[in-house]
């Protein structure tokens, strides 16, 4: 039986008393059972393999595939293996990135808060993140549990945003930390179109509702445009108070997994002069949150 230790009595838990690299099923249902709950779980000294991540995260569901419109290398070669997301300061050859290259554009990114995935049709169900190694300062992952943030807003607050959908951008993030736009090329805009998501979601495992927000929204479809940017940046800020959110400060070995669902998270900034190593694994959720025959009004 695996060991857990709440971090708070419903959001987050370190995880002990398994070995990651021999799962078995019993043990997974015992992981799910807490995943569920407590959606973000921390398992300490697991130094997996590549393959191992990749067995661990297939338990959740189907493995997510993610073509990146502005990562190129000569020959596509890679630092990692195909099917995990490199989360790192390092080029295809294991040298520091350079201060103009794009993926360390797009990893800057992942410093606003968002989640995994929602600019995409079907978004993300659960991240896996491991750690190879890790900058002596900062680089720590800070996630907002958003559920809890939809309990906290009053009745009168929660009902007006039952049933608000709102547009995700992929492209919205990477300008903001200096894309260059005139690069985005007609071919590389069609690789992420805007996809619509819902605002608010429910849990299919608990019936929790959360909020569902990402700094990839441009619009709410049917408001106005100003009035919808005062609307995601008052929620985003309510939903990453200090009483909703934690804070991992990275370790080698670490293995951290969250629900896409029903939380937020954000990179924190870190020594760039350092190597930082780390592969996350993402589980597509099981279809997308708005019907694929919904229709927005011009």
């Amino acid at each position: 039986m695996i060991s857990i230790k709440p971090v708070t009595p419903e959001f987050v838990a370190e995880i002990g008393d398994v070995d990651l690299a021999r799962l078995t099923d019993a043990v997974f249902a015992e992981i799910e059972a807490a995943f569920n709950r407590y959606a973000v779980l921390v398992f300490h000294r697991q130094p997996i393999s590549e393959e191992q991540q990749l067995a661990f995260a297939k338990y959740f569901g189907e493995l997510e595939f993610s073509p990146q419109p502005f990562v190129q290398t000569p020959g596509d070669k890679r630092r990692i293996g195909v099917g995990m997301q490199d989360i790192s300061n390092l080029d295809e050859n294991g040298k520091l990135l350079t201060h103009t290259d794009n993926r360390r554009l797009i990893n800057l990114a992942n410093q606003f808060w968002h989640t995994d995935s929602t600019f995409k049709r079907t978004p993300a169900k659960m991240s896996m993140l491991t750690a190879q190694s890790v900058s002596p300062t900062g680089g720590e992952t800070e996630f907002a549990d958003m559920r809890a943030a939809w309990d906290a807003l009053p009745a009168a607050r929660r009902e007006p945003l039952e049933g608000l959908i709102a547009e995700h951008d992929y492209f919205r993030t990477r300008l903001m930390v200096g894309l260059d736009p005139e690069s985005i090329s007609p071919e590389r805009r069609a690789l992420r179109p805007a996809v619509p998501q819902v605002l608010i979601r429910t849990h299919p495992a608990n019936g929790r509702k959360s909020l569902y927000l990402a700094s990839h929204i441009t619009k709410i479809y049917g408001m106005d445009d100003a009035a919808a940017r005062r609307l995601v940046d008052e929620l985003t800020e309510h939903a990453t108070q200090p009483a909703f959110t934690y804070q991992h400060h990275w370790a080698v070995g670490d293995v951290v997994l969250w629900d896409n669902r029903c939380t937020m998270h954000r990179g924190r900034p870190f020594d760039e002069s350092q190597p930082r190593a780390m592969r996350r694994a993402t589980i597509s959720d099981v279809g997308p949150t708005v019907p694929e025959n919904w229709h927005h009004a011009a």
